[in-house]
């Protein structure tokens, strides 16, 4: 019989209780191994390669700019590394800037079982937005055209643009040239407006374009696809 592996998790933290009630809940799971809590102000750097954890915490009682740096300064020393964030709720740009640099971000008026699921969905899929963040930041409902129809073969570029985001594969795939999926990338923006890559993403999961194996980054995405 084979054995789940062990998520090992470090957290870190700004507020001593969250973290405590944090550790609590997670280490009631056995899929779960909670190695380390320590403060925002350690050295994580030292952390991290000491432990090995699968996925780091981070919980911030209050978003600063500071934290986008260190986000990159991680991203690019432990490029394999899994991050999480729990904080307040920070503007769209914000967001959009973090994205590339973490896996997951939860605004902390979530429920600790958002918490297991976006573990979950990091370690399995690569991604998770809580609900929260994705209703208030990157709803398409409000920003594509009520109109838009897409054809046949600009839902075929859509697709494949948001699995690969390359514009030579697109165009090897499809056995067209990337004149031509450049063509098709302007008229899908000039009928869905200038979404940015998640937005894309939402809307091609609503509309039960996406094919493959390609994954959404949020489960609210995931009842749109087949």
């Amino acid at each position: 019989m084979m054995h789940q592996k062990t998520i090992k998790i470090l957290i870190a933290y700004d507020e001593q209780l969250v973290a405590d009630g944090l550790k609590c809940i997670l280490s009631k799971h056995d899929s779960f191994d909670v190695m380390e809590l320590l403060r925002n102000d350690e050295n994580i750097f030292q952390w991290i390669p000491e432990h090995d954890p699968d996925i780091v915490i981070f919980e911030f009682s209050m978003w600063v700019r500071n934290n986008l740096k260190l986000m990159a300064d991680l991203r690019s020393i432990f490029p394999e590394i899994r991050i999480l964030i729990i904080s307040e709720s920070v503007s769209p740009e914000i967001v959009r800037d973090l994205m590339p640099l973490i896996n997951g971000y939860i605004v902390r008026t979530c429920s600790s079982g958002k918490v297991i699921l976006a573990i979950h969905e990091i370690i399995e899929s690569g991604k998770y937005l809580c609900p929260k963040v994705v209703d208030e930041y990157f709803t398409c409902s409000t920003t594509v055209k009520s109109d838009s129809i897409l054809t046949i073969r600009e839902k075929e570029v859509l697709c494949n643009w948001i699995e690969s985001n390359n514009n030579d594969e697109i165009a090897d795939i499809l056995n067209i040239s990337r004149s031509t999926v450049r063509t098709h990338l302007n008229n899908i923006r000039q009928k869905l407006g200038n979404l940015n890559h998640l937005q894309l993403m939402i809307y091609a999961c609503r509309q039960n374009i996406l094919n493959r194996k390609f994954k959404p980054v949020c489960p609210n995405c995931r009842s749109f696809c087949n």
